[in-house]
């Protein structure tokens, strides 16, 4: 199911979800703050969502529309396509808006198209986001008819330090970002579910 077009996905449930912009006060450096004032940000405004597990791993496939396809940097001034799957780290309700807290932080999937692989992500808090690479996140990504197909995976496993549980029969929560490279997004400059979603990992 890491084929965005594998047509297992035809059956699975698909949730459009709204995204809005990160607030410009969630954003930890004062000069992003003044020279984002008077310009919009968050410029993708919904997400598709589908996810299924096999039993090994989960898949979660977001799909959204996007009038360009930025998959590379060519200069300092472009910036990538991108999106991440987010959980609480630690159960519970994380501060979404803020990247979490010291007590409840956030952990994240982060995919660009110049990755030969997602990332994972930790934050206590703004300005405080740590890349991580973790073996077995994997994603695989199509542009056709004017937007982005992407399925991240992982595999199934209980809570460990920074990483959410994900094993079948279990409940949590889950929300999603998108990132528009054509109009400089990079960093908190996002669209993102301004709540947590209830996941529910069928066993």
């Amino acid at each position: 199911m890491l084929d965005p077009a594998a047509s297992e996905w035809r059956s699975v449930p698909l949730q459009p979800l709204a995204l809005q912009a990160t607030p410009l006060i969630a954003q930890p450096s004062a000069y992003v703050q003044a020279s984002w004032r008077d310009r919009p940000h968050g410029l993708i405004d919904s997400v598709n969502v589908q996810a299924a597990h096999d039993g090994s791993e989960v898949f979660f496939r977001l799909s959204w529309r996007d009038g360009t396809r930025d998959d590379a940097i060519s200069d300092t001034d472009r910036f990538t396509d991108a999106a991440a799957v987010l959980f609480p780290a630690k159960g519970g309700d994380a501060p979404l808006t803020s990247m979490g807290s010291p007590d409840q932080p956030v952990y994240a999937w982060y995919w660009r198209p110049d990755f030969e692989e997602p990332v994972s992500v930790t934050a206590q808090g703004l300005g405080t986001t740590v890349r991580h690479q973790e073996a077995g996140l994997r994603a695989r990504a199509s542009f056709e008819d004017g937007g982005w197909k992407v399925v991240l995976s992982r595999r199934l496993s209980s809570h460990s330090s920074g990483v959410a549980a994900l094993l079948p029969g279990k409940t949590g929560k889950v929300a999603f970002a998108v990132w528009q490279g054509a109009n400089s997004e990079r960093g908190g400059l996002k669209a993102v579910t301004m709540e947590w979603q209830p996941l529910e990992i069928e066993g």
